[in-house]
């Protein structure tokens, strides 16, 4: 970049400002020791900066140089340049005066007394710098005067500069206008005087010039000094603001819809309970480590302490009791003294969707907590080119791997330690989803990520073998052992607040200590044992029980989990197990093969009394019974939960909305901290939707998006297993279709959200949901899929009415990227199938006049450069080039490879994405989609596709929006070009002084150390072809 004198005079200033703070910096003794790495942060800020100024000024002395090889410079230019020499040697000789002042050693008390003897030495040398420093700003600016004054730049080349200036520029421009326009004669004086003059002897004519019109030159160089400043507050400004919003763009590419979700939906701990695990002094009698011992341990043999329990025991219930509960002055001392502690949470759920059970979810989740408390260490702890990314502003781009994630946690945890301490809860490692393998793998990442003593982690689980192998030489707790009290405590408070419970036993007191004796025994430490059967005798106490048949109950109900779900279900009225099972078997149901919308809302199982699941799809259905502006889905909702709460016997709970809407979040309404209860608790602890008014549309939409789950994962493991699947097969005669049922649910909702028009981000949700599920492997290639895909063209299509790129909320779906794309390429309902990969669709839909009639973004691009090209990812969703009948197809329907697109090739623009997802995939050395690009390659040379490429085709960013985004956007062209196809020779004999020209065969060439061998092939193909038509295509001599 050649900059034009005004800028290089703008520069050189501010390289002037910049020494003129250093010597003041340097002209005090400073404490070095407490200065990192030796160098006091005003040292190593000035050095950076100069470095910086330094590299832009150098351009200065191009800008003014002759051009032509005979041409020479005007005595103007000379002394501009001499001037410009003098700024720079002052700031070379600041440098090294900073280098020789940096300690050695940190922590060396006689260094640092040293280094500032040393200083005090060196005031000689600043001193003469600060006199030299007066005499490179007259020098500087007079030369810029006279400069300005000369024939090299007239009145009408200033009003030329100045439309071509910043405005920073401009204001320059006009205080030296008005600087020179008082001093027009002695100018004029001194620029005779400097012609035909040597070198050695200007100095001392400018020193004159600058003696005697000191006061206005002063008053000049002020104003420009006060310019500068400006411009600097108002960049710093700017780059705070930028720096914000990358910062909120890298936490929203880690969020996902379910973020949090699980914590949400966790009971608190009933009142009393779990007090004790905060108590710093260990009870003689109980043999468990001291939790509060070991964290408050500031140097603890371990760093990890494990609570382990069986199925119910109540571990989760803890860990959100601590993560509410713990305080650094009561629980963490000494250990957090005088720093401060960065702290996290993460709940694994088996019945959530794939990131709530993985270590993808894992990470996430902890990095965005983090984050939130630490912003400032983002952009030091997260890859460079996706800190770049997310300052360009790119929406919906910064994709992450697992590998990228955890080199990113660790990273933040090593920058963190220096100043803070971190604490990390991890609950439930029983729940998370994978082989004996992958588990190992999260235990050997938990384990190791406390490097120092400045990290500890308590993490939950189930006592597997695994599990007991990795952490059971860790500080511990074996949670049933523990929690009689807080049974005891849990049962005594609800039995003796029922008005009724309190008149049974008011002429035995001994009676009501007797059947709190029984419970607690019978649990043996199993919270949810005891909440279940709690549920019961106080449904009994409602319909009239007498204590002996309390006693009774308690002594019928299995200890055993299993066998009291087997009962619960076997309690269910004979006329109500049909729509039980449905339930139940619709609650089993989620997806696998790509991150599904959320759990399934009360407003899915809405729709239970329709006995055809695909009831949404057929021609008859009636959509207007779904309204979400009226009355009745008020009464809709009150419906579903009384069938819910009949039918299911408590074993579904309602928890809070999955994802807040826009509507919420004006409204007020949902307090994520709520606990809700249970179908059952609800009526009982007035909670049910019997008892809440509706007061506005608000709460209604809250209430209808709130999630329906189990209301433990052991009954959904209980579920699972064979002997009951048989039993809930047998009430609907054969497996329920609950996918299909799914699809009809949200596709009837999808069509009421976008008619009503107050919820966009639901919306756009359940739309990708739908997309997502029809490229799921059952379904992608059934005629259900064109069926269905049919139906949801129309709804699509009209969605497109909105305005996506403007609506921030909208961020983390599938269908993102299509749709914040639509208008400006053109795209339809068969584009959006060529993403997804709706195979069966694009067969019937991609035709001649298809390919011939669309507009903007051809659609063989979009075949070439799909929307989800991370091939090595388990995400099955999308297009990812695996099928090349598509472009075989596209191609015979006349399709042109060399057609134009954005004024580049659609060959050309597959070439870069070839040649950046080489850069980017397999890191390892190995493509699983090799052979598509070879074999894409070939059809496409075959086809005619250009042998002969411009550079400027090569070096386009080639940007479109896709799932990841594109990582070479910020670079220039040439560099971009470096990075695609490394260094390629032109092709001579069409080289031009407007454009290089390479070829084919070469760019081939630069795939090999990626494809091998492979690419000999097409190398040859290409060869044999630019040795017949050896001229470029059409497209080049336009």
């Amino acid at each position: 970049m050649v900059l034009d004198p005004l800028s290089s005079f703008a520069i050189a200033c501010n390289i002037l400002q910049v020494i003129e703070v250093g010597t003041k910096v340097l002209s005090k003794a400073a404490d070095y020791r407490g200065a990192d790495n030796g160098v006091l942060s005003e040292q190593r800020d000035l050095r950076d900066v100069l470095q910086s100024l330094n590299s832009l000024n150098h351009d200065l002395q191009l800008s003014i140089q002759p051009q032509g090889i005979s041409a020479k410079q005007t005595p103007e230019e000379i002394h501009l340049s001499g001037a410009n020499n003098l700024c720079l040697r002052l700031s070379y000789e600041l440098i090294a005066l900073l280098d020789r002042l940096k300690l050695k050693d940190r922590h060396s008390v006689f260094d640092s007394l040293r280094l500032s003897i040393k200083t005090l030495w060196h005031s000689d040398k600043m001193d003469t710098m600060n006199k030299s420093l007066s005499q490179a700003r007259d020098n500087l600016n007079i030369a810029f005067l006279v400069y300005m004054n000369s024939r090299q730049a007239t009145r009408s080349s200033q009003d030329e500069l100045l439309r071509t200036t910043t405005r920073v520029e401009s204001s320059i421009v006009h205080a030296i206008n008005s600087t020179s326009d008082s001093l027009q004669s002695e100018i004029k004086s001194l620029e005779e005087k400097l012609t035909g003059i040597d070198l050695d002897s200007t100095q001392e004519i400018v020193t004159q010039f600058a003696a005697s019109h000191h006061d206005l030159l002063k008053l000049l160089s002020d104003r420009i000094d006060m310019i500068l400043a400006m411009q600097t507050e108002f960049q710093a400004s700017s780059d705070e603001n930028e720096s914000a919003a990358a910062l909120q763009r890298i936490l929203d590419s880690l969020r996902f819809p379910q973020f949090g979700e699980r914590r949400d939906q966790i009971a608190k701990a009933f009142n009393e309970t779990y007090e004790w695990f905060l108590e710093r002094e260990k009870p003689a009698t109980r043999n468990w480590d001291n939790f509060v011992s070991w964290l408050g341990d500031p140097s603890p043999i371990h760093r990890i302490y494990w609570v382990s329990g069986k199925i119910g025991a109540g571990k989760t219930t803890l860990l959100r009791f601590l993560e509410d509960n713990l305080s650094i002055t009561k629980h963490m001392l000494p250990w957090a003294e005088k720093t401060t502690v960065v702290r996290a949470s993460c709940f694994f759920w088996t019945s959530g969707n794939q990131l709530q059970k993985s270590i993808s979810g894992l990470l996430r989740t902890l990095l965005v907590q983090l984050f939130e408390q630490t912003p400032n260490l983002i952009s030091r702890v997260v890859h460079p080119k996706k800190w770049q990314t997310a300052r360009l502003g790119v929406a919906h781009t910064i994709d992450w791997t697992d590998s990228e994630l955890h080199d990113c946690l660790r990273e933040y945890i090593l920058h963190v330690t220096r100043r803070s301490k971190v604490f990390l809860l991890v609950d439930g490692l029983d729940e998370f989803d994978g082989t004996d393998e992958a588990r190992e793998d999260l235990l050997d990442l938990l384990v190791t990520l406390p490097s120092s003593d400045r990290v500890k982690l308590c993490l939950s689980s189930r006592p597997w073998n695994i599990f007991r192998d990795a952490l059971g030489s860790f500080p511990q707790v074996k949670l049933e052992n523990l929690t009689q009290n807080d049974i005891r405590s849990y049962i005594q408070q609800r039995l003796y607040g029922n008005g009724r419970f309190q008149r049974l036993i008011g002429y035995d007191a001994r009676a009501g200590a007797e059947l709190v004796a029984k419970l607690v025994g019978k649990a043996a430490g199993v919270f949810l044992w005891v909440r279940l059967v709690m549920q019961e005798l106080l449904k009994g106490l409602r319909d009239g029980d007498s204590y002996q048949v309390l006693l009774r109950k308690v002594d019928e109900v299995p200890a055993d989990l299993d066998d009291y779900f087997m009962r619960l279900i076997d309690l269910i009225e004979p006329q109500y197990r049909t729509e039980a099972s449905r339930f139940l078997q619709i609650a089993l149901y989620q997806e696998e093969e790509f991150i599904s919308l959320h759990s399934h809302s009360l407003l899915d199982f809405s729709f239970i009394e329709e006995t055809d699941p695909s009831f949404a799809f057929q021609d008859f259905y009636d959509f207007h019974d779904l309204d979400f502006l009226g009355d009745a889905l008020a009464f809709r909702l009150e419906s579903t939960l009384r069938k819910l709460n009949s039918r299911c016997l408590g074993l579904l709970e309602l928890g809070p909305s999955h994802r807040h809407s826009r509507l919420q979040e004006l409204e007020g309404y949902v307090d994520k901290g709520d606990d809700l209860g249970s179908i059952a608790d609800m009526y009982s602890s007035k909670i049910a939707l019997g008892d809440v008014q509706f007061v506005d549309e608000a709460k209604v939409y809250a209430t209808a998006r709130s999630s329906v789950t189990f209301l433990h994962r052991s009954l959904r493991d209980f579920l699972l297993t064979s002997k009951t699947q048989d039993l809930l097969h047998r009430y609907t005669t054969g497996p329920f279709d609950a996918r299909l049922f799914c699809q009809s649910a949200r596709f009837a909702q999808l069509v009421a959200l976008n008619k009503s028009e107050i919820d966009l981000d639901a919306t756009v949700g359940l739309a990708s949901y739908l997309l997502c599920t029809l490229t799921t492997s059952e379904l992608r290639e059934s005629s259900v899929a064109v069926t269905i895909a049919t139906k949801l063209q129309p709804v699509i299509e009209d969605m497109t009415r909105f305005d996506f790129k403007q609506r921030e909320e909208l961020s983390g779906w599938y269908i993102c990227p299509s749709l914040d794309s639509w208008e400006y390429e053109c795209s339809s309902f068969l584009t959006l199938a060529i993403d997804f990969g709706l195979y069966p669709y694009v067969r019937l839909h991609l035709t001649p006049e298809s390919i011939r009639t669309k507009e903007g973004r051809p659609i063989l691009d979009y075949l070439l450069r799909p929307r989800f090209p991370r091939w090595h990812t388990n995400i099955s969703v999308g297009n990812p080039l695996r099928d090349t009948s598509f472009i075989d197809a596209a191609l015979s329907f006349g399709a042109n490879p060399n057609q134009t697109y954005r004024r580049v090739s659609i060959w050309a623009l597959f070439l870069c994405f070839i040649a950046d997802r080489l850069s980017t995939e397999g890191s390892d050395g190995t493509f699983t989609q090799e052979a598509s690009y070879l074999d894409v390659l070939k059809i496409m040379i075959q086809n005619g596709a250009d042998v002969f490429l411009p550079r400027d085709w090569l070096s386009d960013p080639a940007y479109y929006e896709s799932i990841e985004g594109d990582s070479f956007r910020d670079e220039e062209p040439h560099e971009r070009l470096q990075q695609r196809f490394g260094e390629l020779s032109p092709a001579t004999p069409w080289e031009t002084e407007t454009h290089t020209v390479y070829a084919l065969s070469d760019v081939l060439e630069s795939f090999r150390g990626r494809l091998g061998s492979s690419v000999d092939l097409l190398i040859d193909l290409a060869i044999q072809r630019q040795v017949l038509y050896g001229i470029p295509s059409a497209g080049l001599t336009d």
